[in-house]
């Protein structure tokens, strides 16, 4: 078993992945050829005694969220703010981070109490 790592906004620590396969891909009209895009790690939230794991998604505010609130998200929302159409979106956002992480800890406000969540989304983020 490894040890997880604190979530950090360093590239290397960061996983790209290709939502090409998602049945909702072809939505991104001006993606490239292995877009849309997710930013993920695996990690623990900075200050976290417990240094309790889970999977994260990178947003363009630069904040944090753990998938488990992602894939509840309305669609909307989690397109404006989550995915990404191209891999330059992606670059050009990593390299505008500071160092300090911020990590969204609550449930956001525009996920309501009874949101189911999207299966497909969850599975295209398992099979990464």
């Amino acid at each position: 078993m490894s040890m997880a790592q604190r979530l950090s906004n360093h590239f290397s620590a960061c996983r790209l992945v290709s939502l090409a396969k998602h049945k909702a891909a072809s939505e991104f009209p001006n993606r490239d050829t292995n877009g849309p895009y997710i930013i993920m790690q695996h990690g623990y939230e900075p200050g976290d005694q417990a240094m309790k794991s889970a999977d994260y998604i990178l947003g363009r505010s630069g904040a944090w969220l753990g998938t488990h609130w992602f894939i509840r998200l309305p669609v909307p929302e989690r397109r404006k703010e989550f995915i990404f159409s191209t891999v330059a979106e992606v670059m050009e956002m990593m390299e505008n981070l500071t160092s300090n992480v911020e990590v969204i800890r609550d449930k956001p406000d525009n996920v309501p109490d009874d949101a189911p969540a999207d299966e497909e989304m969850q599975k295209a983020i398992t099979e990464a």
